[in-house]
């Protein structure tokens, strides 16, 4: 990587030893107030990077990418779905385009997701109703929140294996737990690393799992990915947890389903989002609900900025990348593939 410019958009500014190895591989320049097109365009002259985390910067379109001769990495927060950039310009340019979304959230995602599996083992959202009425039960027979048991030995199916799907795995170690995975997309080589055992089919899934956890993207070919059919099949006393994305699920198919009473589930998203004041998933004791909160954890923009500087060294030292953005991630996302 040669020794230019390289433009710095985020939002955080403290993580200091990360500013100093960019200065290893460049004058770092921050972005502190909005640049338009035409005067980004005209001042790329000897700059080799870009970081675009902030919103600071526009669209690296084909327009800007034609005036970035000296370009060779640029670093989004698009979840792959190559937003900010032009994708095919960029890697017609030999632009190395990096994104890495997924892996700054996926340590809080997954912690919520494991918070949600025990919460809903105890039937926490029918046990917090009660205790805020004083209608709580002491006594061990017959109460609901003992009649999941532990998490311990359970069998767990998890859909989607993506940084956040790995992650969960690592946590769920301790636990012992009868793991199996549907994701048609993962790489054999994430697989055997990880010893997972897979299955083909999503009704497979739905067989073996007593806790059901949904952590893919929204595609047009996940959109409704759980419906009516399968929450049938997931069968009475199950549990569902979702922090990825709300319309995976067919929500109104998903609430007439926990009306039966069959069903606990720990929702952190939802189709709409906000959730309506007067969703009947509000008043359901079946269910715990929080406000799309998985993502947020401060330590997580921190890893944001830090992992794309891990790539940025990467780069520079002609090694191996782990969060370059393909054409095929794209696809996937588009549902093209």
């Amino acid at each position: 990587m040669k020794h230019g410019r390289i433009l710095v958009d985020v939002p955080q500014w403290d993580l200091e030893a990360d500013w100093e190895r960019l200065r290893q591989m460049g004058d770092p320049v921050r972005i502190e107030a909005d640049v338009d097109a035409e005067s980004l365009t005209s001042g790329l002259a000897g700059v080799t990077g870009i970081i675009r985390l902030g919103q600071h910067l526009p669209e690296l379109d084909a327009s800007v990418l034609a005036a970035a001769d000296d370009l060779e990495i640029v670093g989004v927060r698009s979840d792959r779905f190559g937003r900010g950039i032009d994708l095919d310009v960029a890697h017609q340019r030999g632009i190395c385009v990096i994104d890495t979304d997924n892996i700054a959230s996926a340590h809080p995602v997954a912690e919520w997701d494991l918070a949600l599996m025990l919460l809903c083992l105890r039937n926490a959202g029918a046990v917090y109703r009660q205790m805020m009425a004083s209608t709580e039960r002491w006594a061990h027979a017959g109460n609901e929140a003992f009649t999941h048991g532990e998490l311990t030995g359970k069998a767990v199916g998890l859909i989607g294996c993506g940084h956040v799907g790995q992650r969960l795995i690592e946590l769920l170690a301790p636990f012992h737990t009868r793991l199996r995975v549907f994701d048609p997309y993962l790489d054999a080589a994430i697989a055997d690393r990880l010893q997972l055992q897979r299955v083909d089919t999503l009704e497979a899934l739905l067989d073996h799992a007593d806790i059901l956890v949904v952590q893919v993207p929204h595609t047009p070919r996940t959109e409704g990915l759980i419906g009516a059919a399968e929450l049938e099949r997931l069968g009475e006393g199950k549990i569902l947890v979702n922090c990825s994305r709300g319309k995976v699920i067919d929500q109104v198919a998903l609430i007439e389903r926990l009306k039966t009473g069959r069903l606990i589930a720990g929702l952190d998203v939802f189709d709409p989002e906000p959730l309506p004041a007067d969703s009947e998933l509000r008043s359901m004791p079946n269910v715990f609900c929080t406000p799309h909160i998985a993502w947020y954890a401060p330590h997580a923009f921190h890893r944001y900025f830090a992992s794309m500087v891990d790539e940025f060294v990467r780069h520079a030292g002609g090694e191996p990348l782990r969060f370059e953005l393909t054409q095929r991630m794209v696809d996937i996302r588009h549902g093209r593939l």
